[in-house]
């Protein structure tokens, strides 16, 4: 691997004429590209991570329909209401796997040989961000088009639709940050599976991404309003449906702060390993 990773980012001119931020940039880009043939090639991680959300919404969503009076939801059907939610799931989970490919390549010794390759070691956080950001968006896409072929009704315009990207891409910038740098302190595969599916799923209920937050108790709209989940939830649903109890503005500016602290928390996670 040190030597693959030697001829890919060996300079055809003498080093000191490269600028730092090219071998930044060309470090990321060769760490990104191994990490998306990896997912590529497997297809039990992309399975595996949209096996959960499809589950909530062919069962889940489709069998609470009738129960849930639409004007609680904001006259949506409650497909609708939740596809939001499950997509904040999608991008949980998909973040746990971005981190699972860190801390793999810890415990194989593969990330020892990417810090002594002659590229700058920031990269190599860069690129685990990347890639973990480019597969849970393409995941996420491909559970809002399965809602939407099981009944989901979108209403959104051109605008909503990039809104509803920056939220999500600020949402899952942050999710991996945080897993990458659980996955960095992590000393196992079973540990840091424990410490992050303990609290996935407290971070999908205790949000607003199954029920509204007009319904909650007092408590639980209190958790529910600290948890970045519900803002995700909120923000998609407002852009993508058109009914949401938060601003567009609101939810992305929390969800920015929460992707500069996940981010944050990765890079001195990362530090402290090196």
């Amino acid at each position: 691997m040190q030597g693959q990773m030697q001829r890919e980012l060996s300079p055809t001119r003498p080093a000191a004429a490269i600028a730092p931020g090219t071998e930044l940039w060309r470090g990321s880009w060769v760490i990104f590209t191994k990490h998306m043939h990896k997912f590529l090639r497997n297809g039990q991680e992309l399975g595996g991570t949209l096996a959960a959300p499809l589950l909530l919404a062919a069962t889940f969503g489709l069998g609470m329909d009738r129960l849930v009076n639409p004007g609680l939801i904001g006259g949506l059907n409650y497909l609708s209401f939740i596809t939001p939610g499950i997509i904040a799931f999608t991008a949980l989970s998909g973040a746990i796997n971005a981190g699972m490919t860190l801390l793999e390549e810890k415990i194989k010794g593969m990330l020892k040989e990417y810090m002594v390759a002659p590229i700058p070691r920031l990269s190599i956080l860069l690129a685990a961000t990347g890639s973990g950001l480019v597969k849970t968006v393409v995941q996420a896409l491909l559970v809002l088009l399965v809602a939407i072929l099981f009944g989901a009704r979108l209403q959104t315009a051109a605008s909503g639709t990039m809104a509803a990207l920056a939220i999500l891409g600020a949402f899952v910038v942050a999710s991996v940050g945080f897993a990458n740098g659980m996955a960095l302190r992590s000393k196992s595969i079973g540990g840091y599976h424990t410490i992050l599916f303990l609290m996935n799923l407290p971070l999908l209920f205790l949000s607003s991404a199954l029920y509204p937050l007009e319904t909650m108790p007092a408590w639980m709209r209190i958790v529910a309003l600290l948890n970045p989940t519900t803002y995700a939830a909120e923000g998609i649903r407002g852009a993508l449906f058109g009914s949401a109890t938060l601003s567009l503005w609101l939810c992305l500016a929390v969800l920015a702060g929460f992707a500069v602290v996940c981010t944050g928390f990765g890079l001195r996670s990362f530090r402290r390993l090196t």
